[in-house]
């Protein structure tokens, strides 16, 4: 039997202490976490039940990130299921990890099918009920106000009809991907977002998932032509606080700072590199680049090295992140992806050599 708390009005404190990261020097350096999965897992939760039962996702996540000590409450879901499985998309869900689209049956096929995007029902349809559910109880449970999400138009479309194929229509067909487009932005995320918005107008974050839309998936050329152009459209419809931070890939490139560009023109309040980025160029790197911006840093460490790392080399990598990152202030830890499979010992290593860091 799963026995969660009356509030967690604790994360008030985190949140204060992440403004403050973002705009000078904090008390100590603020970890948020990405963390759905591995929160199912500790809890002993099937997947469906877990991803369908706000009532079990929302308590469940605060409950964990509080017993592991993560600073900032981070409400997140199978934020990439969402709108595809709201237009009838068939999605799977599985007893022990995050349900994924069938990508057996893609739901659109051609030209033909771009009449299916239609704006849904967002009281009937799907799960957007339930997403509304969440970040209703997420604001009950912990005074704060939550993170709005969507899936970002690049990596809706490469759901809707496969990536390969995506890739593909790019090159042979490029009218019918502009009408794809189009529709996603126009029929789906713009009322989405706008939904959304109605029942929580104080959010000051819209955040688009889309990590497919990353190097070596794509090429410069593309994120440029067929990925920022439609997310600024979201930013001019919906408001500047729609934001896209995650792509990763800059350290396939010559001058990876041409990556950290087009990333501050899908989210211009930050910047933030992930692993493996920031194993290979160094946390030295994404510092000297934010601070030449002006923009606060986040890092990221990486699912797969804390998935498969010793506490020792988990605390030396979080050590370092945060040396370099947290100096002069303006820095946030984000450990990413924390899986039904992530060791909990690696998370309490760092998590606790973060906080360990420039303690004031």
């Amino acid at each position: 039997m799963l026995n969660f708390k009356e509030n967690y009005y604790s994360f008030k404190n985190g949140e204060k202490l992440f403004a403050a990261a973002m705009q000078g020097i904090p008390d100590r350096v603020p970890v948020y976490a990405q963390l759905h999965e591995f929160a199912m897992n500790e809890l002993g939760v099937l997947a469906k039940d877990f991803y369908t039962t706000p009532e079990i996702l929302i308590p469940g996540c605060l409950e964990i990130s509080e017993r592991y000590g993560i600073d900032v409450a981070f409400l997140d879901y199978d934020v990439y299921n969402i709108e595809v499985e709201g237009l009838g998309q068939e999605v799977i869900f599985f007893d022990d990890h995050i349900p994924d689209v069938d990508r057996s049956k893609p739901f659109i096929t051609g030209p033909d099918d771009l009449k299916k995007i239609k704006t849904p029902d967002f009281d009937t349809a799907g799960r957007f009920s339930k997403v509304i559910e969440m970040l209703t109880l997420f604001e009950k449970l912990t005074d704060v106000n939550p993170i709005l999400q969507f899936c970002a138009p690049f990596s809706m479309a490469a759901n809707l009809c496969g990536i390969e194929k995506l890739i593909m229509g790019i090159f042979k067909n490029p009218g019918f991907i502009r009408d794809l487009f189009d529709a996603i932005v126009e029929e789906v995320l713009i009322p989405w977002i706008m939904y959304q918005k109605k029942y929580f107008p104080n959010a000051s974050s819209i955040s688009g998932s889309d990590a497919t839309a990353s190097l070596p998936i794509l090429n410069m050329r593309i994120l440029e032509e067929w990925v920022v152009p439609y997310i600024l459209r979201l930013r001019d419809a919906c408001g500047q606080e729609v934001n896209v931070p995650n792509w990763v890939g800059e350290k396939y490139l010559k001058k990876p700072e041409e990556l950290l560009m087009l990333k501050l023109q899908a989210s211009p309040d930050y910047i933030e590199g992930q692993d493996p980025d920031v194993a290979a160029l160094g946390p030295g790197f994404y510092k000297a680049y934010a601070e030449n911006q002006d923009v606060p840093l986040v890092l990221g460490i990486g699912a797969g090295f804390i998935d498969r790392s010793t506490p020792e080399q988990v605390r030396e990598r979080v050590k370092q992140y945060v040396e370099v990152g947290g100096k002069n202030g303006r820095f946030a830890l984000y450990l990413c992806n924390l899986s039904a499979a992530t060791p909990p010992e690696n998370v309490t290593a760092a998590i606790e050599t973060a906080h360990a860091c420039f303690r004031n």
